[in-house]
């Protein structure tokens, strides 16, 4: 390993000894060579960048329609089931209710392993981050900004907010001053 670094130091001197020996038309045609070869290195590389962040978004596309296409072979059977329940026919409503009760264990099912929550927060703390206030109700025997009321169902995935919980917050009994 020594040698091999003596003689990259040779090179080196040898090499500054020559330019030093050189006429001045000499040191420039060497010096536009240098800038030559750094130009030239300079092209490589954003060529390889330019390729390198190509790839990157070829491959983003890509795997994004790889998880397109998983969510959606997973939903086509929940699609199946509803198709053949519409066409079934049902005696009573008892029984339409339990191929319902059916299809949505199925939904629950799918979107469980998709790692997708549903959150219903009746009667927790408004929090803007995850909840959507339509409207306000005052209510004295109810804590001021308490979720009393969920319009919409919210959803979760992987703790990422989906959808926010739309909700009817409670507020306090505005006084009516004369």
């Amino acid at each position: 390993m020594k040698s091999k670094d003596k003689s990259a130091k040779e090179n080196e001197s040898t090499e500054e000894v020559k330019e030093v020996n050189l006429t001045p038309e000499e040191q420039i045609e060497s010096l536009k060579s240098e800038i030559e070869n750094s130009n030239e290195q300079i092209m490589r590389v954003a060529a390889d960048f330019d390729n390198f962040r190509k790839r990157v978004e070829r491959d983003r596309e890509q795997q994004t329609l790889r998880v397109k296409g998983e969510v959606v072979s997973r939903f086509l059977e929940v699609i199946d089931t509803i198709d053949k329940a519409q066409e079934s026919s049902y005696p009573d409503l008892e029984s339409s209710l339990e191929g319902i009760s059916g299809i949505q264990k199925l939904v629950s099912a799918f979107m469980e392993s998709l790692n997708v929550e549903k959150y219903v927060p009746k009667g927790e703390s408004f929090d803007f981050r995850f909840h959507e206030a339509l409207t306000t109700v005052e209510d004295d025997k109810i804590e001021p900004e308490t979720i009393v009321d969920v319009i919409q169902s919210g959803y979760k995935l992987e703790g990422e907010v989906l959808r926010p919980a739309k909700v009817v917050v409670s507020k306090k009994r505005e006084e009516k001053g004369e």
